[in-house]
């Protein structure tokens, strides 16, 4: 039998891992890709005094598209349960290179893997990006 994880790979694998990712910082726009390094997210941890981040969002539960309003307000919850955890966050967005999709998240920094795979399951996410100091960015797959 496949598990969970192995099937949202399948399905999901390649339009998360070719997806492009944004997030907007006081300094500017930090652009990044799975798979690959990138300093920019380096110096941001160096900034921010962490060495993990992590990239979420609440849209599109269990990768099923909802209307935008329902992706706005679902954000906006994530948004404030951040806010609760008291950790530095910045604006961020994935998109599909093609333009087919393109939903707002959030990066967080210093979360743990156990908070931010209990946030992501919260919001029923499939995956969410997981970002370490000198390591490329990486799918973390909660389904």
């Amino acid at each position: 039998m496949l598990n969970k994880i192995f099937v949202s790979e399948i399905a999901y694998g390649e339009t998360y891992q070719n997806a492009e990712y944004q997030v907007t910082t006081p300094d500017g726009q930090i652009n990044f890709k799975i798979g690959e390094q990138n300093q920019n997210l380096d110096q941001l941890l160096d900034a921010n005094g962490v060495d993990v981040a992590c990239l979420i969002t609440a849209c599109n539960p269990l990768g099923q598209q909802v209307a935008v309003e329902v992706n706005l307000k679902a954000n906006h919850s994530l948004e404030l349960a951040i806010k609760a955890m008291g950790l530095p966050y910045y604006p961020g967005h994935g998109n599909d290179p093609k333009g087919a999709w393109k939903e707002g998240s959030y990066l967080m920094m210093g979360i743990d893997q156990v908070k931010a795979r209990q946030l992501g399951d919260l919001y029923q996410q499939n995956a969410v990006v997981w970002i370490s100091k000198d390591a490329p960015p990486e799918l973390m797959w909660l389904r």
